[in-house]
This record gives C-alpha cells, sequence and structure tokens, in this order.
C-alpha cells in the first residue's frame, strides 16, 4: 500500500510539474507572410494621392513643425512646414517642371530641394521617396533591407542611405496606414507623427 500511494504520488507531482513547464513554455512565434505582404503592399500602391496632417521632429536639434503633405495623383505635391526654424512658414511644390520653395522671403526654383532643406532646416529628407515611405512603401528602385510583421505591414527598411522604422500604424477607412516612423541616417534623425490621413485617391496598382 504505501509503495502504491508513493507511486500515485510520484504520477501525480510529475503530472503537475509537466503541466506548469507546459503552461510556462514560450509560445512560438508567428512568421511573417510573403503574401499577406504582397496583398498589403499591392494594395497601397493603388493609392495615387492623399493629404496628410501631422508633426516632424528633428531630433538632434529637438525641434518640432507642423506638416501638411498634399500628394496628387499626377505626381504633383505640395509640402508645408510651420515651425521653429527662424524663417517662418515654408511651402516646397513640385511637379514635372520642377520644385519651389516659397517662405517670407520669396519663392525659389530649385534643383536640389534636399541641400536647401539642410542649409536652412538643419534636416533633409529624400522628398520624392517620402511620398512612398509614408504609405509605408519602399520607394521604387534598389532596396537593402525590408523587414515585415505577421499582418503584412512594413516594420522597417533601408533604402538611399536611409533607415526608416514604422512605430505604429492606423485604421483609416479599410487600410492600415502608418501613424508614427522614424528615419534615420548617420547625421540625421528624424519622427514623424500622422495625425490625419484625408483625401485618399485609388486607382489601379501603379508600381514603378
Amino acid at each position: 500500500m504505501i509503495q502504491r500511494a508513493s507511486a500515485r504520488a510520484f504520477c501525480l507531482a510529475t503530472a503537475v510539474l509537466l503541466g506548469a513547464c507546459a503552461q510556462q513554455a514560450p509560445p512560438i512565434p508567428d512568421t511573417p507572410s510573403p503574401l499577406a505582404w504582397q496583398q498589403h503592399r499591392d494594395t497601397l500602391e493603388t493609392i495615387s494621392g492623399f493629404t496628410l496632417r501631422g508633426r516632424i521632429n528633428d531630433a538632434n536639434q529637438g525641434r518640432t513643425a507642423d506638416l501638411r503633405w498634399i500628394q496628387l495623383g499626377d505626381g504633383d505635391f505640395t509640402l508645408q512646414l510651420n515651425g521653429p526654424f527662424g524663417i517662418g512658414a515654408v511651402e516646397i511644390e513640385g511637379s514635372a517642371a520642377g520644385v519651389s520653395v516659397r517662405t517670407r522671403d520669396g519663392t525659389q526654383y530649385l534643383s536640389d530641394p534636399e541641400a536647401w532643406m539642410q542649409a536652412n532646416l538643419g534636416w533633409s529628407i529624400p522628398i520624392r521617396d517620402l511620398r512612398h515611405w509614408t504609405l509605408g512603401l519602399p520607394a521604387p528602385g534598389p532596396l537593402d533591407n525590408l523587414s515585415v510583421d505577421t499582418e503584412g505591414q512594413l516594420q522597417g527598411l533601408r533604402q538611399n542611405g536611409w533607415d526608416i522604422r514604422y512605430d505604429s500604424y492606423q485604421t483609416v477607412g479599410q487600410l492600415q496606414l502608418p501613424r508614427k516612423l522614424e528615419a534615420r541616417t548617420d547625421q540625421a534623425r528624424l519622427r514623424l507623427l500622422i495625425d490625419q490621413w484625408e483625401h485618399l485617391e485609388l486607382g489601379p496598382n501603379r508600381r514603378s
């Protein structure tokens, strides 16, 4: 009887121990689905135009500006910045004809708007690429690295010397679009918080 009781106790203790181990075992992580990313990317690439409102922060200098980006379906865009840069509000417009910058001192027509931004704002970012990065897409051209989550949403990429990290997304209609992202190089660290997406223009896939 004593041996049987001891055996029962041993079996019970073993079962409890195994059950506890099973409960404490870490879950097997999900792996990103290439199909999920392809479907998400294809949907985003139907967006030909949009308006976004938010804030951009220069982490190196501790300065924040209000931002409004208007992207038209024909490729024209307007980027408006209003913040503590010492030059007042800035409006950058781009079209097939070129890029212009309007400040309180007048309008300049530029071949290199990024160089102007660096000289006058203390930072710059590839404007043509930003149109894609803000949507959660890589820009056309070579891509060094890309990572997505289990839902197919872009989590990070490295392209044209920039590391882009996506911290959160927001629901816009039937879409999931970025809310917080960070863009950095060895010299720059910019954070973009998108408060509102408006006027989404949808059409056929416009993959470049």
